[in-house]
């Protein structure tokens, strides 16, 4: 066990909920189409963070259930989120152990193959549902989201380190 992993032990399950309910709210914000693709996946970001350094409280279970929060509060077809955050949150509990021995360049590297994954997913299924390709610009938010990755993992260690919450 890492010096990561022992500060997470801790980690009050109230943080937990209150980062996913921000990165769901943040997710659900409006915003123009042209910038909506820019903006960093906050909710699957946030479950991935979870996934890998909380298995025991959030899983494959809980993404399917973020996920159908997020169809339901974006008005998507019902299922396509749930199953794009399923299949990263899979990919990331298979290989967690792994990942968490990475550093944080070679983390956002796999987070960005798991969102990039995800993207994939909801491309494929607004296809399916509408017979209309979305853009390319959907394509970008991976990217962002793995230039974040290390921020965002700082930052939880420090509030998980701060105890604040």
């Amino acid at each position: 066990m890492n010096e990561v992993d022992s500060l997470h032990r801790h980690t009050r399950k109230r943080l937990i909920v209150l980062s996913l309910v921000v990165a769901l709210f943040l997710d659900l914000i409006p915003f123009p189409q042209p910038l909506d693709g820019w903006l960093p996946a906050c909710t699957a970001m946030m479950t991935l963070y979870w996934s890998m350094h909380r298995p025991k409280y959030i899983g494959i279970g809980m993404a399917f259930i973020l996920g159908l929060i997020m169809d339901v509060g974006l008005g998507t077809p019902f299922g396509q989120h749930a199953l794009g955050i399923m299949a990263a949150v899979y990919l990331v509990e298979q290989n967690r152990h792994q990942i968490l021995g990475y550093s944080y360049g070679l983390q956002a590297l796999t987070i960005f193959g798991c969102l990039m994954l995800m993207t994939l997913i909801l491309v494929i299924v607004h296809f399916f549902s509408t017979h209309q390709f979305t853009g390319w610009n959907l394509f970008v938010s991976p990217f962002i989201s793995a230039l974040l990755w290390p921020l965002l993992s700082k930052f939880m260690l420090y509030l998980a380190y701060s105890r604040r919450l």
